[in-house]
């Protein structure tokens, strides 16, 4: 397939998802209206707390375990743009790695229970394989300097989840269990500093976590915040339900943890 092939199709995407969006955005920024959050129905329209973040070079993304954007990802961000929020969440793999170009839409943001959250809607493209697809993600912000762990449901189709996103074998992420063997048995942990991942993640921690394995949420945390992402587009009461417990989840981090700042 040509370049311009390649432009076509995607164009014809974006189109297709831009009709599909349209009822979704509606939804969202009534949503947003009743809870005094923002609504931006196009990345462009958004410059929020995730804009303010740093951006990292190629080299200092690959050194912490990211890649650089493909040829074909290359391509389609010189004719379309890219992602802003993932150029921005860098260090985050659950979304980085899926197809071979990003882009954002429906970005909700504003506090909730004292936390700020970003929650937004991302698409992304194979262009060789014409694959597509469009999830979910929800954001809680924090200023503290948190370890980069990866916490997600075990279970056949939270692998198969972690292999959609191209996360069984993530570079420089490491396997990490605990002495409390029902946690092990719900959670799959894996972590870029085992020392710093067994600090953080606390008995209070796993008992937060474990009480709540059935919601199965997937968990990243590192540089800026906690990230929650789906295989699917999430409908408002599910935004609120990931909001309520990402607030939880942080209650549950050592309060010594939360007052040493980023050195971002």
């Amino acid at each position: 397939m040509g370049l311009l092939d390649d432009a076509v199709l995607l164009g014809g995407q974006m189109a297709y998802y831009k009709v599909k969006n349209s009822q979704r955005a509606k939804a969202l920024s009534k949503w947003a209206n009743a809870h005094q959050f923002s609504f931006c129905k196009k990345p462009a329209e958004y410059h929020g707390e995730i804009m303010q973040m740093p951006t990292a070079n190629p080299d200092a993304a690959r050194a912490r375990g990211g890649r650089s954007l493909s040829a074909k990802a290359m391509m389609a961000h010189r004719l379309y743009g890219d992602s802003p929020l993932q150029t921005k969440l860098w260090a985050f793999c659950s979304n980085r790695f899926r197809g071979d170009w990003q882009t954002n839409a429906n970005i909700l943001e504003g506090q909730w229970n004292d936390t700020l959250m970003t929650a937004f809607d991302t698409l992304w493209f194979d262009i060789d394989d014409d694959r597509e697809g469009e999830y979910s993600s929800v954001f809680a912000h924090c200023s503290s300097k948190l370890p980069r762990v990866i916490i997600a449901p075990t279970g056949l189709v939270a692998s198969l989840k972690r292999l959609d996103e191209s996360q069984l074998m993530n570079w420089g992420y490491h396997r990490v269990q605990f002495e409390l063997d029902a946690f092990n048995q719900q959670w799959h942990v894996a972590t870029a500093d085992k020392k710093l991942a067994y600090d953080f993640i606390s008995q209070n921690m796993m008992e937060y976590l474990m009480e709540h394995h059935n919601e199965k949420w997937h968990l990243e945390i590192s540089e800026g915040g906690i990230l929650i992402s789906t295989v699917f587009t999430l409908k408002p009461d599910k935004v609120e339900l990931a909001m309520e417990f990402l607030s939880g989840f942080l209650k549950h981090v050592d309060q010594d943890l939360l007052e040493t700042e980023s050195e971002l």
